[in-house]
């Protein structure tokens, strides 16, 4: 299970990026009603997170952040 893990969040873009991934993954599970819009705003959800994320950064080069 996800939230089992013993590890360590850096920042709330992970926490967000978390999310996002359990979103897209409850909406594998969803018959067709429902899915694309979960699947939609999963994705926005991570861009938007990316996005300040990086503003956030200063847009520093080698920085990483699994997705």
């Amino acid at each position: 299970m996800l939230f089992r893990r013993k590890k360590l969040i850096r920042s709330p873009t992970e926490i967000v990026c978390s999310i996002s991934s359990l979103l897209k993954h409850w909406a594998g599970l969803q018959a067709d009603q429902g899915k694309e819009e979960l699947e939609a705003g999963a994705e926005a959800l991570l861009k938007t997170a990316l996005h300040f994320h990086a503003q956030a950064a200063g847009e520093v080069t080698g920085m990483v952040l699994l997705q």
